[in-house]
């Protein structure tokens, strides 16, 4: 009875860790598009560029683009808190230069790209912007660059993907280099 009893506990159990390992969710490959939560206050809204300042906890800044698919940008006003859902910008390329030479323009690529998450479509449409800023820093724990873009506003991109791991000791603060990232897009915006 007793080793009936023990393997009615143990398949117990198994089954309980096996469901239980099936709702975690994977953590996303290197160098992917990562999700990330939020809850924030908005700074400032641009609304012609679509774009979003947030001030969330440690008083950190995120600027995200509003994606079209997020009807109620209008509804939104500054001192407003939300909950966002945003995928994280993302490093693509990267080039120091030299301090001696003066580099500027902003070019920006439009792409999307769509698939399957668990057997439902899914989509993304994504901006790749291209231009010198400032390094602000950059954070090695988080594996990310805070820089200064063209326009003056705070920015900051994950740099994920192995061949771009080494501009986590390359730059420096007051650095000026040349970036091509994907910006940060919320895909919801609620209102708390």
């Amino acid at each position: 009875m007793n080793i009936i009893y023990a393997l009615i506990v143990s398949f117990g159990v198994a089954t309980t860790l096996c469901s239980f390992a099936q709702m975690q969710p994977a953590p996303p490959p290197v160098g992917e598009v990562q999700s990330m939560e939020l809850t924030a206050t908005v700074e400032d809204i641009d609304a012609d560029e679509r774009l979003l300042t947030l001030k969330g906890p440690e008083n950190r800044v995120v600027i995200v683009r509003v994606s079209p698919d997020v009807p109620n940008l209008d509804q939104i006003e500054p001192g407003d808190q939300v909950d966002v859902l945003y995928y994280r910008a993302a490093l693509q390329e990267a080039e120091k230069l030299d301090p001696s030479v003066e580099r500027s323009g902003r070019v920006i690529e439009r792409g999307s790209a769509t698939g399957t998450v668990a057997g439902m479509p899914a989509g993304i449409a994504a901006r790749t912007v291209r231009e010198t800023v400032e390094v602000l820093g950059v954070d090695e724990f988080k594996k990310a660059v805070a820089f200064r873009d063209m326009n003056g506003r705070y920015r900051e991109v994950s740099v994920d993907a192995p061949h771009l791991a080494h501009w986590l000791d390359d730059p420096a603060e007051g650095d000026k280099v040349r970036l091509a990232y994907t910006e940060a897009v919320a895909v919801q915006v609620e209102p708390k």
